[in-house]
């Protein structure tokens, strides 16, 4: 079915309102983040009022008011494609480190000396020729502006329209990719995309969804949904009055290992977070299996190091420990090669409708025909090469950048379409690798200083990237029959929007408020590890650290048995993704909750079957509901009385 003007126009409306109130929450109120994961609470719960809300009164007026199934899911997958932009996705990291590499430049650390000169003045909103300190423009987004002061726009136009091109580019990359998995993934692999269960479990009895749809007419579901919602809203209580009970969800471990080697394995903590438990019920259970299992394994591995006299050491600006890292790069490296082995067949008849034109109609239904998304992955890929070519650095270094970019972001979009992790996350960096495998002198100050900022905004932090929301909202598309070819155009729409709107609210909620008293990471902590990482690299450059390479292989090859045991014995519960993501922050903030969703599905399969399985499924959903509408219900509060700092949900 197509997308319809109606569903089309609200589903830009919502992108801006998410624009508008992701930053505010995630920056100024400083609550729970609204876009930290790839089932984004902004959005989810924004569909809860369409459908349940606005939906309900529609169909009240006139059944033929309401928004019909197709145009609902139209309207979502808008908003999660643009969700993620204004916050981990692209702005919220964007702005503060273009504006906070000069604010935070002193004569002490002597960034403008030392690495200034590699920046193009189109780059940066202040002018690199000048290094002596804060200018006027980092120095009121950060401090505010004076009353009658205005915002000095026009040095943002030029630097945000170049990086605007780069993003878009990328986003592009991404759609052009996803277009090219989409069969292999959904029709021939059928993976789970368990984060699409809950919008499409909304929406699915009822041609015109509303708050009468058997969803929410389900008493197990609202049991479920009133579990987080009572415990989260006690505990925020307790945020406004302390002596108000609370019940604790977090719970440090680490105290009771105080001795050796127990005390080096690194953060070792419990969170419960209740949508993940639901999630969790949702995997298939050798998954979550796996994950929790490969966990706590890491952990017994980094004790065993330290016993054995192993210097604990970790990757920069990562909670990883650095040996853990390169065995996760080998299991990347294995896993891509896996999934594009498994592919060829698809890929084969990819290639040929690029070269030859689809006459077998192979791409009928797909998001971009097939040779529109190779050139375009080409022309993209080329794009982002000449930008970064443009910006001084040499020939070679974005090339293996963007390389390593499509790994990492193909492997993580794998976890979240078949395991359907909420927050990924990669404790490695092409500059880190690079470094490692040639020393940090050899990339060149230029290829450092450039790549450093590019890093920072797409590569560092993924839990928001847009590759798979992409995959996502098709596999949801199906649900209600829309057309994925009219799908898109409104799709790159909303990525459109939700940057330039999100990059505007950005800058001018830190010239109203000063960024100094905003988001302690996005707005102070993160502007600065690019500089004092470049400073870092220039005074005293890293040599070559051969010795963690090894670890690559003994990750490949660990991934790669856990792969072939898992093809060739049907009784084999051990999964390469609970390895490859077992020492990463993602596990170590979701790993109990995993494990509780684990025991609670081992347990009703046991005593009650199949037919309980299902029965208790909305009790589980419910779950995710539940924690989501606190969270934006608590926020609204906390916007409203001034609070600031109510975050219980994946900091």
């Amino acid at each position: 079915m197509p997308i319809t003007l109606r569903a089309f126009a609200v589903g830009l409306v919502c992108v801006v309102l998410l624009c508008v109130a992701t930053p505010l929450a995630d920056l100024l109120v400083q609550s729970t983040w609204l876009a930290s994961c790839h089932l984004p609470i902004g959005a989810l719960v924004l569909f809860l009022v369409l459908v349940a809300g606005l939906n309900t009164a529609l169909r009240r007026l006139s059944p033929r008011l309401g928004l019909k199934r197709h145009e609902l899911v139209a309207i979502y997958g808008m908003m999660l494609v643009g969700a993620g932009i204004p916050s981990f996705g692209l702005a919220a990291y964007l702005i503060p480190t273009l504006a906070g590499i000069n604010y935070f430049s002193t004569p002490e650390n002597r960034w403008g000396e030392l690495f200034y000169k590699y920046l193009p003045k189109w780059m940066v909103p202040f002018d690199p020729a000048n290094p002596a300190g804060q200018q006027a423009v980092s120095r009121g987004y950060y401090q505010g502006l004076f009353h009658g002061e205005a915002i000095p726009w026009a040095a943002w136009i030029l630097p945000v329209a170049a990086w605007l091109i780069f993003a878009l580019l990328l986003f592009a990359a991404y759609f052009c990719i996803g277009t090219i998995l989409r069969r292999q993934w959904v029709d021939r692999e059928r993976l789970a995309f368990p984060l699409v269960q809950l919008p499409a479990e909304m929406v699915r009895s009822d041609p015109v969804p509303s708050f009468g749809s058997a969803f929410f007419r389900s008493r197990l579901m609202w049991l479920g949904f009133a579990i987080p919602a009572i415990i989260h809203s006690i505990n925020s209580i307790h945020m406004y009055f302390p002596t108000f009970p609370q019940v604790p969800l977090r719970h440090n471990l680490n105290s009771y290992l105080v001795t050796w080697p127990w005390n080096q394995i690194g953060i070792f903590q419990i969170w419960t977070h209740f949508s993940v438990i639901g999630f969790s019920f949702l995997l298939a259970a050798d998954l979550s299996l796996s994950l929790w299992l490969f966990f706590l394994l890491s952990k017994l591995q980094s004790a065993l190091a330290a016993s054995y006299g192993m210097q604990i050491e970790y990757m920069a600006n990562y909670p990883v420990q650095s040996f853990q890292a390169f065995e996760m790069l080998g299991g990347f490296v294995v896993l891509a090669a896996m999934m594009l082995w498994l592919a060829r067949p698809h890929l084969r008849d990819v290639w040929t409708a690029t070269l030859r034109g689809d006459k077998a109609g192979k791409d009928a239904g797909e998001p971009l025909s097939y040779r529109a998304a190779v050139v375009g992955l080409g022309l993209t890929t080329l794009g982002m090469c000449a930008w970064c070519w443009f910006a001084g650095m040499t020939f070679l270094v974005p090339i293996v950048a963007i390389a390593i970019l499509y790994v990492v972001a193909l492997v993580l979009t794998r976890f979240v379409s078949e395991g359907g992790l909420l927050f990924i996350q990669a404790p490695f960096q092409p500059t880190s690798l690079i470094g490692a495998a040639l020393g940090s002198a050899a990339i060149g100050p230029a290829n450092l200083t450039v790549l450093s900022m590019v890093e920072r905004v797409f590569i560092f932090d993924l839990r928001g990237f847009l590759m798979p929301s992409v995959l996502d909202t098709y596999r949801l598309s199906d649900t209600a029959a829309l057309d994925r070819r009219r799908l898109t155009p409104a799709l790159l729409a909303a990525v459109v929007v939700a940057a330039v709107v999100s990059c505007v609210v950005v800058i001018a909620l830190g010239y109203q408020y000063g960024a100094v008293r905003m988001s302690g990471w996005f707005a102070i902590a993160s502007p600065q590890q690019p500089g004092q990482a470049l400073a870092a690299a220039m005074t005293n450059p890293r040599p070559a650290t051969l010795g963690y390479w090894p670890y690559v292989v003994i990750g490949s090859a660990v991934t790669y048995a856990l792969y072939w045991l898992r093809m060739h014995f049907v009784w084999w519960q051990l999964h390469p993704i609970g390895f490859v993501m077992g020492p990463s922050w993602p596990m170590i903030q979701l790993w109990f909750s995993i494990l509780v969703g684990w025991m609670l599905k081992a347990s009703i399969l046991r005593w009650g079957g199949q037919r309980t399985f299902a029965r208790a499924r909305p009790f589980f959903l419910g779950l995710v509901l539940g924690e989501y509408t606190a969270a934006m219900l608590w926020l609204l509060i906390d916007l409203a009385t001034g609070q600031r700092g109510n975050m219980f949900f994946l900091n």
